[in-house]
């Protein structure tokens, strides 16, 4: 498999619902639910992602 990665300047927070669910290889099962636009907050202002503890 090719992976492509573009790296991008974010400039736009909005919020999205996902499902837990995964494949085998670590990729989320259903696609992400737009929910809303967020002019309130910067890039900044939110906190990075972090995977949850395996266990």
């Amino acid at each position: 498999m090719r992976v492509c990665i573009t790296l991008v300047v974010p400039e736009l927070v909005v919020e999205v619902g996902v499902d837990v669910a995964r494949d085998g290889a670590g990729r989320w099962r259903h696609p992400a639910r737009w929910h809303r636009s967020r002019p309130d907050l910067t890039a900044d202002g939110v906190p990075l992602f972090e995977s949850a503890p395996a266990g």
